[in-house]
């Protein structure tokens, strides 16, 4: 499945992404508002690629004039009250530095919550900033997403406060 924009195709990773996800995964400067520890290692990048591959939700953003990947987009589901269905998805992202400001992120994220809503019914998403991180909250705000609550994560997860935004599609 590849999900199309004006400057991105949208899609599964695949093996020769490793490069791409070394360079995302091992900057602190993107791996730490994802609450990632950076990679040390090709070989860490290696086995978090091939859980990307399995995961259904995780979409890599291949510019569609060079096919390089400059970021990623992780979603986690949030389970309904019956534990099976899927109430809402939870949104993580990063782009690398060098692609940043220039709206790639501003049309993935929307055409990514579309084909959930077409294709699951999905009509809830979340997406967790820190506090600091403010070109992040800035992009959630800009796509209608409202601030919704803040919360101090565990002590394994870092401690930090974060503030929760909601995106509901009615």
């Amino acid at each position: 499945m590849i999900i199309t924009t004006n400057q991105l195709l949208i899609r599964a990773f695949q093996s020769n992404d490793t490069e791409a996800v070394y360079q995302i995964g091992s900057n602190p400067e993107l791996t730490q508002p994802l609450n990632m520890t950076a990679f040390q290692s090709d070989a860490e990048a290696q086995r978090f690629l091939q859980m990307l591959q399995t995961d259904p939700d995780a979409w890599a953003l291949p510019l569609k004039t060079t096919q390089e990947v400059c970021g990623i987009v992780m979603l986690a589901p949030n389970l309904a009250a019956d534990q099976v269905s899927v109430a809402g998805y939870e949104l993580s992202f990063a782009l690398l530095p060098a692609f940043q400001k220039h709206g790639l992120m501003s049309t993935a994220l929307p055409a990514i919550m579309q084909h959930y809503q077409q294709t699951q019914a999905v009509t809830v998403f979340n997406a967790a900033c820190f506090l600091d991180n403010r070109d992040s909250q800035k992009l959630l705000l800009k796509l209608g997403f409202q601030a919704d609550y803040q919360t101090q994560l565990p002590a394994y997860l870092g401690g930090q406060t974060v503030q929760y935004f909601r995106y509901l599609i009615i």
